[in-house]
């Protein structure tokens, strides 16, 4: 057993220590309530999502095909035509008019298996449609509180480059009355304009990547709008719960059959092939219907009008379809099958071992981007502290507005470094949960 395995068993057997609950893992839908009720609605209202609710209806009429071979057939005919015959006990061409009708059912009765198969495959197809339904969902979500996260930094972002426009250019008047009075020169001043032009341009980009990234988040939530109020302005700090993270980790490697949707869905596919591999043998086999009609076979020839000729039947009987040879077409697509089939149970044991390790690594970017938090979340805190100084220093006359200022911006850059830190830990959080199938968003889907 390899060592991170047999830690994460360790792990699973510490049982109370360890089983932490999911709910003490921080998501972004948990912190920030509006993000929550976006989440829901994008169920409905997401141009993806309903792209995906077009996808389902396509597995269910699929499966609906694939059950119909067990159904009866009911199907019928009808043919009126004239034609001209030649006869030998007539002499010439005879005009002839024929009426002819079919009507008739037809139910499989056996077919060594192969229809009840092409039921289950398509009942399984759906399966499958409904699984990648909901992982496309939980992408959906994943992406959306990436964005919303982004949001908020970006908020503060701009509102840093407009206090950092209005600072520049008050420094800038100062400077250009002194310069009117002649206490500094043109070679003082030049740098002051250009760090004034700097703010300009830096406020005006940040305006277009805040209203762009509004646009794109509402057009991917299929909402109409959306307005700075529904953003907050700030981003709470968030704990890091080791305990449960490793907990979840353990329960996850300790399982023989992992819930991942990929993992989910390449099962489905192998259990796909088997059924084909079935049907393939039994290519060369009879198959028996049951059938039962009636028909009509009606002549009339024009040389007596009178007299018609007419057979009516009423019939019924077992069908049998019977493939003899083929061309070795039959021994061909049951080695194809099988060692599709065997490709296929390949790739699972590789994908079980890629994402046992993928898990272990998310559950490791974790843990480095909570000690990151934890550190700009330091920075954060002395900025706050640095600003108070400085006010309280300007109250008692010991320094300048500038000065206050100069620490008012040194706040907002420590705000945008701590909230891009907290955002990419609920990010990873959301990624590892995926990973895991264990992620509480999906709890929207009760209906799928």
């Amino acid at each position: 057993m390899k060592f991170p395995n047999l830690f994460a068993a360790m792990l699973l057997l510490t049982g109370g220590v360890f089983a932490a609950p999911l709910d003490e893992v921080a998501l972004p839908e948990r912190v920030f309530t509006g993000l929550d009720a976006i989440l829901k609605s994008a169920v409905q209202q997401s141009p993806r999502m309903v792209n995906r609710e077009l996808d389902l209806q396509i597995a269910e009429n699929d499966r609906i095909i694939a059950r119909a071979g067990l159904l009866p057939s009911f199907g019928a005919s009808y043919r009126y035509n004239k034609s001209r015959d030649t006869r030998a006990d007539v002499v010439g061409r005879l005009g002839v008019t024929k009426t002819y009708y079919d009507v008739s059912i037809s139910q499989p009765l056996f077919f060594w298996g192969e229809r009840r198969n092409n039921a289950r495959m398509g009942e399984i197809r759906e399966k499958i449609s409904k699984g990648q339904f909901r992982d496309g969902y939980r992408l959906l979500v994943q992406e959306l509180r990436n964005q919303y996260l982004q949001l908020i930094v970006r908020k503060v972002a701009l509102k840093r480059a407009r206090f950092n426009q209005k600072f520049t250019h008050d420094q800038l008047a100062i400077a250009e009355d002194r310069l009117a009075k002649k206490v500094i020169s043109e070679f003082e001043i030049f740098p002051l304009r250009l760090n004034s032009e700097r703010a300009d341009i830096d406020l005006e980009r940040n305006v277009f990547d805040y209203e762009t990234a509004k646009a794109a988040f509402a057009r991917l939530a299929g909402l109409g709008t959306m307005g700075d109020e529904a953003i907050p302005d700030t981003m709470p700090a968030l704990p890091y719960p080791a305990t449960a993270v490793d907990g979840l980790l353990a329960g996850f490697l300790a399982q023989k059959d992992l819930p991942s949707v990929e993992a989910f869905s390449l099962r489905n596919q192998i259990a796909i092939q088997e059924l084909d591999y079935l049907n393939q043998k039994t290519r060369l086999r009879p198959k028996f219907s049951f059938t039962a009609g009636t028909n009509q076979d009606e002549q009339n020839y024009k040389i007596n009008d009178v007299q018609k000729f007419r057979v009516n039947s009423l019939y019924a009987g077992i069908q049998v379809q019977w493939t003899l040879f083929d061309g070795f077409a039959a021994q061909a697509a049951r080695r194809i099958s099988l060692a599709r089939r065997r490709q296929m149970e390949n790739d699972y044991r590789e994908l079980t071992d890629r994402l046992g390790k993928q898990a272990q690594a998310q559950a490791k970017q974790i843990y480095f981007s909570a000690r990151n938090m934890s550190i700009n979340d330091r920075f954060l805190t002395s900025g706050e502290g640095n600003l108070k100084t400085r006010q309280d220093d300007f109250k008692r006359g010991v320094i300048s507005e500038a000065d206050v200022s100069l620490a008012q911006l040194g706040l907002f850059d420590a705000q945008v470094n701590a909230y891009n830190a907290r955002a990419d830990y609920l990010v990873r959080i959301g990624d590892f949960l995926g990973t895991l199938a264990e992620d509480p968003v999906l709890g929207n889907l009760t209906n799928k």
